[in-house]
């Protein structure tokens, strides 16, 4: 008689990263990089289905885990070597029977032969880097792509099968108004699309977007404007019948991003490719960033990963953090069993002032705790209850 694990003694999720893009944009801090030609993706490509193969995972991939496709611009990367990554995750059992498939593409990078060839290899969500449709906005920011080709790769996905799709869209734009922000939204729930990531821009350290703020060349909403976006999203989405379903994430339908609920409930998930961080349950595993640096490390037989093991305090600390990212929030009882901790007996009298002022609630019939909507504002000042010294 085979055992039944519990989810987070398994791997519940496998991401692929693809570092390549046509241009950085301004406010980017992630592992991407524009200018590599299709030697260099031909060669990153093969890289990743060795470190694949090599790869001894201590823990079973369940044969739902989802796969996501993220860099970057997977989009970028020819057919011929995604057909090369998927067919190397089935042969090495992280590509069985996912839950859900996704894959990111920027607009003006896809058209409806190569939609029609992703959908075939088997994925079946796509998540396009819309960010705005007003395209004053798009070039201010360095996007490469104009609000038309934001729309056409939305109709074009649809054409191709995909039923399952999202756009990423960021407020508190330079230049952006409540008008043009809500122009932005209705023409894209006016696609019937079921699902939208909606981030506040961060001007991220380092990048150029800081250089420019820094030099007074771009001017920012002020805090006022950016309080106002903020709060016409969440009234704006829940009447259109949009749920907020985590912080940033709105779904109608309950057709909620599979992959992304592996990182919110904290379950263990594989990585692959340039900089990618994989999570075992008690210990992270982060590759190589640099994409020649990766490369040669893969092929060579270096030590390709930093690892950093988690103590139980700082594990039970992220299950908080990224469980009370939900709605839903974090099963009481699902702590206790993972981590040993009653949340309600030592931290009850922490959570009281937030709990009095109607910003978290707990459910005795299904065990939980959550934020409320009034908490997601003031999210950050609740888990620092749950800081480790």
């Amino acid at each position: 008689m085979q055992l039944t694990l519990q989810p987070y003694k398994q791997i519940q999720g496998t991401y692929v990263h693809i570092p390549f893009c046509r241009q950085k944009c301004l406010y980017c801090d992630f592992n991407s990089y524009a200018g590599f030609g299709a030697d260099v993706m031909a060669d990153y490509a093969a890289a990743v289905c060795r470190e694949i193969a090599g790869r001894k995972s201590k823990l079973p991939v369940n044969e739902n885990a989802s796969i996501y496709f993220g860099g970057g611009t997977p989009s970028l990367l020819p057919l011929e070597q995604t057909a090369q990554i998927v067919s190397a995750l089935k042969k090495y059992g992280y590509w069985q029977n996912p839950r859900e498939a996704s894959i990111e593409a920027n607009p003006g990078t896809v058209d409806l032969k190569k939609l029609q060839a992703l959908r075939q290899m088997g994925f079946d969500r796509i998540s396009f880097g819309v960010q705005s449709l007003n395209d004053a906005e798009l070039k201010t920011i360095g996007r490469v792509h104009n609000a038309a080709e934001a729309l056409e790769a939305i109709e074009l996905a649809k054409q191709a099968g995909f039923k399952r799709i999202n756009a990423d869209v960021i407020y508190a734009l330079p230049g952006q108004t409540l008008t043009s922000l809500k122009n932005t939204l209705m023409q894209l729930v006016a696609t019937g699309i079921e699902h939208l990531s909606v981030y506040g821009l961060i001007v991220e350290d380092g990048t150029p977007l800081q250089k420019l703020v820094d030099a007074g060349k771009i001017i920012l909403p002020d805090e006022d404007e950016s309080a106002d976006m903020y709060e016409f999203v969440q009234e704006f989405l829940a009447v259109q019948g949009f749920e907020r379903y985590e912080i940033s994430n709105y779904a109608r339908g309950g057709a909620y991003s599979r992959h992304n609920l592996v990182y919110w409930h904290y379950y263990p998930y594989a990585a692959f490719g340039a900089g990618a961080c994989g999570f075992n349950g008690i210990a992270r595993f982060t590759a190589k960033a640099n994409v020649s640096a990766y490369i040669n490390a893969v092929n060579s037989g270096a030590d390709l990963y930093d690892t950093e093991n988690l103590t139980p305090a700082v594990q039970f600390e992220e299950f908080m953090f990224m469980g009370l990212r939900k709605k839903s929030g974090i099963n009481l009882m699902e702590a206790k069993e993972r981590f040993g901790v009653d949340v309600m007996a030592k931290y009850g009298a922490a959570l009281h002032p937030f709990a009095a002022k109607g910003l978290v609630q707990t459910d005795e019939e299904t065990g939980t705790l959550r934020l409320t909507q009034a908490g997601m504002e003031v999210g950050n000042q609740i888990f620092e209850i749950f800081v480790t010294d």
